[in-house]
């Protein structure tokens, strides 16, 4: 008979193993959560489109009836039509513009439509482009 049949084997869990695993579950972290905030802010300028689309159809039919295009959203008459969770909009006679709410990421980020047949474009500074991707926009 062997010496070893009787004795069992006993391994210990050390620094080591908790170590790792801390290490594993940060980088599965590190993965997820940058990923879920730029879904959720995808979500929101994709809100804020769909409002800034009613802005446009609006505009175009209050050109048709008026020969110039309206400079203030009040000229409009959408104001309960607008959802305007995390933007709030501007309106001049050649842009609109969405500026962010505390609601958003962050506050204060900025994207522009140029009437009236666009482009759609996001502010150069580092918040705005850190939070909203221009590729995003139609």
């Amino acid at each position: 008979m062997s010496d070893n049949q009787g004795v069992k084997l006993e391994k210990k869990f050390s620094l080591i193993d908790l170590l790792m695993i801390v290490m594993l579950v940060g980088i599965v972290f590190s993965f997820i959560i940058p990923l879920r905030e730029d879904s959720r802010n995808n979500e929101m300028v994709r809100e804020a489109i769909r409002d800034m689309r009613i802005i446009i159809r609006a505009n175009a039919e209050f050109r048709q009836e008026n020969d110039y295009w309206a400079f203030d959203l009040g000229m409009l008459n959408i104001g309960d039509k607008l959802e305007q969770n995390y933007f709030n909009y501007t309106l001049s006679d050649t842009t609109i513009t969405a500026v962010s709410t505390e609601n958003f990421a962050v506050k204060d980020a900025r994207f522009h439509y140029f009437l009236p047949n666009g482009p759609w474009i996001v502010d150069d500074d580092r918040d705005t482009r850190r939070f909203i991707d221009p590729h995003w926009l139609p």
